[in-house]
């Protein structure tokens, strides 16, 4: 049994009900309590600040959840069902969300460092400042199976060498996003906002931008890491392109420093 310490449930206005099975239901676990009385296992309703770092949640009912800053860092989340759940500022570093139902959540400023989302639904999900580094859209055998990011909010969310194969990114949001060696070969992003989005060592081989909105925006007053102040977009940069590898497959480099005008 998991001794992972959990401290006592605080009062918390809206909070999910799990109904009488709760997660230990979810998870197969039991109540346990330590010297202080405190719980210890993974059973717990979910709460913010919640530590439920390792635990097995396959499958859970966690909709509408509160659980902002919790720590659900290497949890086993697969297929779990956390639509419109709150999860602003959580730590889900090295989190298996392979197949987890993430549609219109909240990951605002979220640690997903490293998580697995394998076949993962996050259509209208809010990753605003989300850390996406180096997280999983393939299974370790390299069969494809795309993440779905379907209007999706990354403003300023870091993807740095995010694998995102095949990854649905239509009508997302990726203003001043940082693409840094994300690999998006095959990545759907129709209709997708990427101004200012740092696109450098990037892999869009393949990639669908038909209509994607690649130029400047006014950022003024935003607060987002690259916005200039001004009452204008006056000296803002588009997206910027350094040995991107473009979708039709040539060099940024070698074409004027942009993809623009091949995209396939």
């Amino acid at each position: 049994m998991l001794t992972k310490k959990i401290l006592a449930v605080p009062a918390v206005v809206g909070v999910l009900a799990l109904g009488g099975a709760g997660l230990a239901a979810a998870t197969g676990t039991t109540s346990a309590t330590g010297a202080s009385g405190a719980a210890y296992d993974c059973s717990a309703a979910p709460y913010p600040e919640i530590d439920l770092a390792g635990c097995g949640l396959k499958d859970a009912h966690l909709a509408g959840a509160h659980l902002a800053t919790a720590d659900l860092a290497n949890a086993d989340l697969e297929g779990a069902y956390l639509q419109q759940s709150h999860l602003t500022g959580a730590n889900l570093t090295g989190a298996n969300l392979t197949g987890a139902h993430l549609a219109s959540a909240v990951l605002t400023g979220a640690n997903l460092t490293g998580a697995n989302l394998n076949d993962a639904h996050l259509a209208k999900a809010n990753l605003t400042g989300a850390n996406l580094t180096a997280t999983l859209g393939v299974t370790a055998g390299g069969s494809l199976v795309p993440i779905n990011l379907t209007d999706a909010n990354l403003t300023a969310a870091d993807l740095t060498a995010a694998d995102l194969l095949g990854a649905n990114l239509t009508n997302a949001t990726l203003i001043v996003a940082n693409l840094y060696y994300a690999q998006l070969p095959g990545a759907n992003l129709k209709n997708a906002t990427l101004a200012h989005a740092n696109l450098t060592d990037a892999d869009l081989s393949d990639a669908n931008l038909d209509l994607a909105e690649l130029g400047d925006a006014d950022l003024t007053g935003a607060g987002l890491i690259g916005a200039t102040n001004g009452d204008d977009a006056t000296g803002l940069t588009s997206a910027t392109w350094s040995n991107t590898t473009c979708p039709d497959g040539t060099n940024s480099n070698n074409d004027g420093s942009t993809c623009v005008g091949h995209m396939g």
